[in-house]
């Protein structure tokens, strides 16, 4: 178990390196829960700056737009020596690291030093992958480091035969799972994928043997398109959360915190300390692999938060202007709401306020 104080905030949090689970503590001083944190708890750090398997067009082709737009990125990957300069200052102030980016990061030339030098600094790494061209070296290293992976699903179901369109995915689900690798799926929840969402729930047609289900709010950022955000008055997305508000399942099930005002709203059967609030710039950050700092990664493609990791240092960034600029807007935001108190207001980027 790893312990935080955070002395400037008040407040402790205790970590399992084991497993992930995290218990954070009230404010000593108000017993309110803590609005955010000294240094960043999780580093979502993009590793990758382009995608080798953009061309094949997988996620466009699962109803999922990159909010990346890796297919027009060619940028080089982050060079060990940034990655080396993050994982130094973040070690005993932050738990996880989540290594993504443009592309896949298991094919990132330096992966296995990349994973061995996150845990020496006493950081577990954490993963998104497609499973494209997965090879069975990289799930050594996988189950050998990393705390978890996770699947990006990009397979539609068929909901007249239930066949899948991606044997690809599947595959590389069943391959890490098979080798005893924490394997989680990333789904997308969109206006074309709720109904397979609920499809697959109702019928039990997910992967075999998954630790968990996350399901992540699609968003109208990078490629992402308006028309396909889910709303607050889709009947399917009620649906949906009725399901998850009143069934258990062979996995985990948890979300993206871009959905929490959603579940808070319609899911009381789910305790309300299980949930959490929107992370960016209080508890998280994205650094891509040019070393740019941003409250959050689907700031990525518009830049408004953003700031150089090559001028500043981590807790520069972390305390900067800019970022609290994004903070101000949050915590101005649904005045009015009388759920404001609970979901703690509206995305800073406006990505994601159509759930409410």
């Amino acid at each position: 178990m790893i312990v935080y104080n955070d002395k400037k905030y008040n407040f402790i949090e205790f970590f399992n390196p084991e497993n992930g689970f995290l218990i954070r503590s009230n404010c000593a001083s108000s017993s309110k829960n803590p609005k955010m944190r000294s240094f960043p708890e999780l580093l979502d750090i993009g590793i990758m700056g382009q995608c080798h398997i953009s061309h094949l067009n997988i996620c466009k082709n699962a109803g999922i737009d990159c909010y990346q737009k890796a297919k027009n990125r060619t940028s080089a990957n982050m060079s060990i020596a940034d990655y080396v300069k993050i994982i130094k200052e973040a070690s005993g102030k932050t738990f996880q690291v989540a290594l993504g980016g443009a592309g896949d990061p298991n094919k990132h030339k330096d992966f296995k030093e990349i994973l061995k030098l996150t845990r020496e600094y006493n950081i577990i790494p954490n993963m998104t992958t497609s499973g494209m061209y997965l090879t069975e070296n990289e799930i050594s290293l996988i189950k050998k480091y990393c705390g978890a992976v996770a699947i990006s699903f990009y397979s539609r179901l068929n909901l007249l035969n239930f066949e899948e369109s991606n044997p690809n995915t599947i595959s590389a689900i069943e391959r890490l799972v098979t080798s005893k690798c924490k394997t989680n799926i990333h789904f997308v929840l969109s206006n074309r994928t709720i109904e397979e969402a609920i499809a697959r729930l109702e019928h039990n047609l997910f992967p075999e043997g998954i630790n968990a289900i996350i399901f992540i709010l699609y968003k109208a950022t990078g490629f992402g398109k308006t028309e396909y955000v889910l709303t607050s008055d889709n009947p399917k997305l009620q649906q949906f959360l009725n399901l998850i508000n009143n069934n258990t399942y062979d996995f985990e099930i948890g979300f993206d915190t871009c959905i929490s005002p959603a579940i808070i709203k319609h899911c009381n059967n789910i305790p309300i300390e299980s949930i959490d609030v929107c992370e960016a710039a209080r508890f998280s950050m994205y650094i891509d692999a040019e070393l740019n700092a941003y409250p959050c990664s689907f700031d990525c493609c518009t830049n408004n938060y953003k700031i150089s990791l090559k001028e500043h240092s981590i807790q520069e960034a972390w305390e900067s202007e800019i970022f609290n600029e994004f903070r101000q807007k949050q915590d101005l935001s649904c005045k009015k709401c009388s759920m404001k108190s609970r979901c703690s207001g509206a995305c800073g980027l406006e990505l994601c306020n159509s759930i409410c």
